[in-house]
């Protein structure tokens, strides 16, 4: 059948696969030298993070006017590039930062997947007790992680090396299906 998919589609995608080997290189990059994979999460958190002060003001000179809460917009911009400088500047204070941060977001999940579980009673026993279960264990992980940084810093760092390693895998089979 020739369709508008198959005649747009035809070849090997060389992007779609240079982009995958590249993905999974930076994993073993990671996973070989975790702490320079954090460094360079927190140096690219600070790049982001003074780029994202520049944007908000200027959205404050653009909006300034109009809006009456705008100084919010400022102030946020002077946090953004102050957290950015700072993490730039002590590589260690925004790799603390960044390791807390991954521990909060997963007491975050592990404390709303525990009370979102509750509903699973009218469905399943079963399937409530194993959540809750699971939910619970997600939040001594996240205790655990909370009160040593330093596992908390290395564990983000090998998701996403584990998760690089994936999404390269994924990308590299995509090349090949649209040939």
């Amino acid at each position: 059948m020739n369709n508008i998919y198959s005649s747009r589609y035809q070849g090997f995608d060389w992007g779609t696969f240079i982009a995958g080997v590249l993905f999974v290189i930076a994993s073993f990059l990671l996973l070989r030298y975790p702490a320079r994979g954090l460094t360079a999460f927190v140096f690219v958190f600070g790049i982001l993070s003074i780029l994202q002060g520049i944007i908000w003001i200027s959205a404050y000179v653009k909006f300034h006017n109009i809006f009456d809460i705008s100084w919010i917009t400022l102030l946020s911009a002077i946090i953004d590039i102050v957290i950015g400088v700072l993490f730039l500047c002590s590589r260690e204070i925004g790799g603390l930062t960044l390791a807390i941060l991954f521990a909060i977001w997963f007491l975050t999940d592990s404390i709303i997947g525990i009370i979102f579980s509750w509903h699973l009673r009218e469905y399943s026993t079963g399937y409530f007790v194993l959540c809750l279960i699971l939910n619970i264990i997600s939040l001594i992980i996240a205790i655990a992680l909370l009160f040593n940084p330093m596992l908390a810093a290395i564990t983000l760092v090998y998701l996403v090396a584990f998760w690089l390693m994936v999404f390269g895998i994924n990308e590299i089979f995509v090349s090949w299906m649209h040939r």
